[in-house]
């Protein structure tokens, strides 16, 4: 037998609950992100800012994820002395192992200006806080 998606799944079952199906039918989130430095971060040297983000993707929402609160990934994301992310952790997760992998496959692509400190460039760490929110007509059902 063939395999049903969980939101056709979840439709039809509140459907036969008396429910609309809007209720179930996930918007995309509005995104929102936050790119900071902690002390401790970069040990040789200190930042007073994070680098400005010079390109970034929006995370894919999984086609399947429904939101009813929002929910937070922390990423510690590596970078080269160009600004390219080399290296992606998430320090904090959401929850959800799609939602962590959609933040952390969009910063795994970002780039930084180069983190240059009296002159030179050097490999640097920032944090990247990623906020899925809810779409107001995902929330309200």
């Amino acid at each position: 037998m063939p395999r049903l998606n969980t939101a056709l799944a979840l439709n039809l079952a509140l459907m036969l609950l008396g429910a609309t199906p809007a209720m179930v039918m996930a918007a995309d989130p509005q995104v929102s992100t936050e790119v900071f430095v902690e002390r401790g971060d970069n040990p040789t040297f200190e930042l007073q800012q994070a680098p400005a983000v010079v390109y970034s993707t929006a995370p894919a929402t999984p086609p399947d994820t429904l939101l009813r609160v929002p929910l937070e990934v922390l990423l510690v994301a590596q970078l080269d002395e160009l600004g390219h992310v080399s290296n992606v952790m998430v320090a904090r997760s959401s929850g959800l192992r799609e939602i962590d992998r959609a933040a952390f496959t969009a910063v795994d692509q970002w780039r930084f200006e180069p983190v240059v400190v009296e002159g030179v460039a050097l490999h640097a760490r920032v944090r990247v806080r990623i906020t899925f929110v809810p779409t107001a007509e995902a929330a309200s059902g």
